[in-house]
């Protein structure tokens, strides 16, 4: 059945009034390189589908420590425009070019796996979301978000506009791999921020895709490490303790064998990477 409805309102109290009139009968797209795809092949017949592109969500502003970022700004604008080494890295990572320009950094906390290589950077740099619907509106932190495979904690009458996040990112690391060349979607993605006080690690956070339903904390890899020194020993001991956390997924992109192998890999190799002090991607 063809989509019977399509609204794309110019201000935010118009869509949110959609939402909150249709609720889970409306699809809401921005960038749409995952959703529409799915709806021109058949696969996905939502009854209405709103277009959230002209609601001006596309800005950046940092004050007071603060980065935030408008749920539709492109990955392309996040290249141009963000000051931040780690995010940007992840934008490059994410499709080529021609993705990069319209698919949203909003859009990317709701890809089925392997997607959500962006949203595993903004778990490695504790970000936080703003839902919003009519007359009401809460910060989610990220962690906090999903809540299962294919499921978050969003609500039928509630639109994801924002994301922020702590504008000093300490050391980072990112790297990605794929079965071929990129664009690919990910085996593994592996986001890495670790604080310092002098010598000494202060906090550590570590963001892992491809390592459960979706992108996800490595909680217990972030214990070993967190108020000490970032030394072999450690990044050994953080390392197979992320493995051993983890619980990845066997599809079409790599079994969970092998996924296991390369979250040993490439967890160990960014906590490497940063025991040097500088920022890798």
């Amino acid at each position: 059945m063809a989509v019977e409805e399509y609204h794309r309102p110019e201000s935010l109290d118009e869509a949110l009034a959609v939402r909150a009139e249709h609720g889970s009968s409306v699809t809401v797209v921005s960038g749409g390189t995952i959703t529409m795809p799915q709806i021109n092949e058949g696969h996905l017949l939502p009854e209405r589908v709103m277009d959230l592109r002209s609601l001006g969500l596309d800005h950046v502003d940092e004050s007071d420590g603060s980065l935030t970022l408008g749920a539709t700004l492109t990955y392309s604008d996040v290249i141009d425009r963000v000051d931040d080494e780690l995010l940007r890295s992840a934008a490059e990572h994410c499709g080529g070019w021609a993705v990069r320009n319209v698919a949203t950094v909003g859009g990317n906390f709701f890809g089925p796996p392997p997607y959500g290589d962006f949203a595993t950077a903004l778990l490695a740099r504790d970000a936080e979301l703003r839902l919003r619907s009519e007359g009401d509106e809460r910060w989610v932190p990220l962690t906090e978000f999903y809540t299962g495979h294919g499921s978050t904690v969003l609500e039928d009458d509630e639109i994801l506009t924002e994301i922020r996040l702590t504008a000093d990112s300490g050391d980072t690391a990112y790297l990605k791999q794929t079965r071929n060349q990129e664009p690919a979607p990910a085996i593994v993605t592996v986001a890495a921020n670790v604080r310092r006080d002098g010598g000494s690690v202060s906090g550590v956070r570590i963001g892992l895709n491809g390592a459960g339903p979706h992108p996800l904390r490595a909680r217990e890899a972030e214990a070993v490490v967190a108020e000490g020194e970032l030394e072999n020993g450690a990044i050994e001991e953080a390392t197979a303790a992320a493995v051993e956390a983890a619980d990845p997924p066997t599809d079409a992109v790599a079994s969970e064998w092998y996924r296991r192998r390369m979250i040993d890999t490439h967890v160990s190799r960014a906590l490497s990477q940063l025991a040097d002090g500088g920022s890798h991607a």
